[in-house]
């Protein structure tokens, strides 16, 4: 609903948005404490919560033993999965990136590890050089942070409902490396297309009750009588 209310009202005006959807390596793995530390701080934690997750945090390791052999390794990141307080300490850390000095054309929303990035503009191409200068600002923030962004899986999709004809293909990078545009993208199990009809999310979802109904009456009829 975020990303809808910001996107809607410009598309309706004729204006362009371009989304993009980051994929964060690893995601908790990733979590690094000393972030975590300064997110508290700034967040004005009590002295004492913030000193039983400083020692939390102190003198970890990992250590693999193959027979006889035996390696171990000091870690300074990551939250072990179902940790109660994984996703607040992924959250501290992840919460930076919402606070950089992006545009007024900018919005980003995020759950957990799962980030979009809202660029809005009046032509493709203002909103493509926007979008470009956005990202490098999350790229620096990420390496800064120990944090990486896959490529591979990041993936960048243009809205507008204009009608007349124009270049649609736009250039996005991250990390140098350019970004796959796609034509519907799938955010938080809700599929957004091109023009924001939610048509395609709609069909998917009508398919996957389709075969539900089918699997139900399938299995009911087996015990009929």
């Amino acid at each position: 609903m975020a990303v809808k209310q910001f996107i809607e009202p410009d598309l309706e005006r004729g204006r362009v948005v371009i989304m993009a959807s980051l994929d964060a390596k690893g995601a908790f793995d990733a979590a690094w404490w000393p972030a975590i530390l300064k997110g508290l701080r700034d967040a004005k934690c009590p002295q004492n919560l913030h000193r039983l997750t400083q020692d939390y945090f102190r003198e970890r390791s990992a250590v693999i033993t193959i027979n006889s052999s035996k390696t171990e390794k000091k870690i300074t990141k990551g939250n072990p999965q179902g940790l109660c307080c994984g996703p607040g300490f992924w959250n501290i850390q992840y919460n930076f990136l919402h606070n950089l000095r992006y545009t007024n054309h900018t919005k980003t929303v995020a759950f957990a590890d799962d980030l979009v990035i809202i660029i809005k503009a009046d032509s493709i191409r203002q909103a493509e050089n926007i979008s470009n200068v956005e990202l490098s600002k999350i790229s620096t923030w990420a390496k800064d942070n120990k944090i990486r962004f896959n490529e591979q899986k990041s993936k960048v999709m243009l809205l507008t409902r204009r009608k007349r004809k124009e270049q649609n293909e736009i250039e996005i990078y991250l990390n140098n490396k350019l970004l796959l545009q796609v034509h519907s993208l799938k955010y938080l199990g809700i599929i957004f297309d091109s023009k924001l009809s939610f048509r395609e999310h709609i069909n998917y979802m009508a398919e996957k009750c389709k075969k539900l109904i089918f699997a139900l009456s399938k299995s009911a009829y087996l015990n009929w009588g």
